[in-house]
């Protein structure tokens, strides 16, 4: 209990500073509540998964040229698996982001993960990160805590004849931490470097087309137990992702298409070779699963009378996995449908509350298909700014 308390102090601060700090009209600070939760059909292995999170985030402007912005939560997590609940809470890590605007077409950022977040589970907190770490699923938080992380960023934007064009580029380093509880055991993921080039241009009269490509590219992670000399573990692979959208005008409401197209290749995991005796003489490199997400949606603004506006949404997901053995445990789609309702309170204060329903099927580790049910409900209240 003191340890959750002692925990939970982050996020109490930044509460404090979103009651303070809107006396300057400058500051951004917005709060919300989001519940989102699957049940699974018998057979899969979790029959139920859910999280309740929390988020406080707080945007600062220093000057013109540079802000800050703050974000923490506190979460909630279960999963229910062979009749038994399995549940970890607490803060996540806190995500401190500093911008400064250069010149008109440059942005440098600096982003520091402090790691407030609980970094060490045990095994019943593994099995609801794990269940919560599924791609297809969605959920907004899974690990808690990754330890320290510093990455820093560079983007700009130019003109290239009707087309906007926009170059940016980043490098996460990343520290080691302990993610066994009760385990001399630490991990310390390997730096991540992303690049992303994106194009817009406007098309006719009232409709507007974005274009985008990302890499990402990963280290080698180390791993060490004990005073044992640090080794490679994992070797994650490559991604590459697609994107597009197009925004519209059809009548009074505006309407927005889009898709994506990301791709994961095969990583390395290193295994240690053991005798008899729990002697290592040797080791193997085993490839991970090969990985594809398609995320197609669209996103509208229907006018309600002359101040409100439904903002209607339809995502469909389709997971695609390739096991060493050619197995696809773990592929599946999801449909959702959904809308939020921005309102707005007492001169600078909105709201936005939202909701969704989905349905779909994954694949589970017998090949056959399961069958998914789930809902989402939220609430942002944002004010100041």
């Amino acid at each position: 209990m003191r340890a959750r308390i002692v925990g939970a102090l982050p996020v109490a601060a930044l509460l404090a500073l979103a009651i303070v700090l809107p006396a300057a009209a400058q500051i951004t600070v917005a709060v919300e509540g989001g519940f989102k939760g699957y049940t699974f059909d018998e057979g899969l292995g979790p029959t139920a998964a859910q999280l309740f999170i929390v988020p406080v985030g707080v945007r600062i402007p220093i000057s013109e040229t540079v802000q800050t912005d703050v974000m923490g939560a506190w979460a909630q997590g279960s999963v229910e698996r062979e009749g038994v609940t399995y549940q970890m809470d607490g803060i996540i890590d806190t995500q401190v982001k500093t911008s400064w605007t250069a010149r008109p077409w440059m942005v440098l950022s600096l982003g520091i993960n402090a790691p407030t977040g609980n970094e060490s589970h045990t095994a019943e907190e593994a099995v609801v990160v794990s269940a919560l770490a599924t791609d297809l699923l969605g959920f907004r938080e899974s690990t808690w805590g990754t330890g320290l992380a510093v990455t820093t960023g560079v983007a700009t934007a130019r003109r290239v004849g009707q087309w906007g064009l926009g170059v940016g580029a980043s490098y996460r380093m990343a520290d080691g931490f302990e993610p066994a509880d009760g385990q001399a055991v630490t991990y310390e993921p390997g730096n991540e470097m992303r690049l992303r080039i994106g194009l817009d241009r406007n098309v006719g009269e009232a409709g507007k087309l974005s274009l985008g490509v990302t890499v990402q590219d990963f280290a080698e992670d180390q791993f060490q137990e004990g005073e044992a000399e640090a080794r490679n573990l994992f070797q994650a692979g490559n991604r590459f992702m697609v994107d597009a959208a197009y925004g519209f005008r059809l009548g009074s409401q505006t309407w927005t298409v889009y898709g994506s197209e990301l791709w994961r290749e095969q990583g390395d995991l290193f295994l240690s070779i053991v005798d008899a005796n729990d002697n290592v003489v040797g080791d193997s490199i085993i490839a991970t699963s090969s990985q594809t997400l398609l995320s197609l949606g669209l996103v509208g603004a229907i006018p309600i009378g002359s101040l409100y506006r439904l903002r209607p949404t339809l995502d469909f997901d389709l997971q695609g996995r390739e096991e060493n053995d050619g197995s696809d445990e773990g592929s599946g789609w999801m449909v959702a449908i959904g809308a939020d309702f921005p309102l707005r309170l007492f001169g600078t204060y909105d709201l936005f509350p939202r909701a969704r329903f989905t349905v779909g099927s994954i694949v589970g580790g017998d090949g056959g298909d399961y069958g998914v049910r789930g809902g989402e409900l939220g609430l942002t209240v944002r004010w100041g700014g």
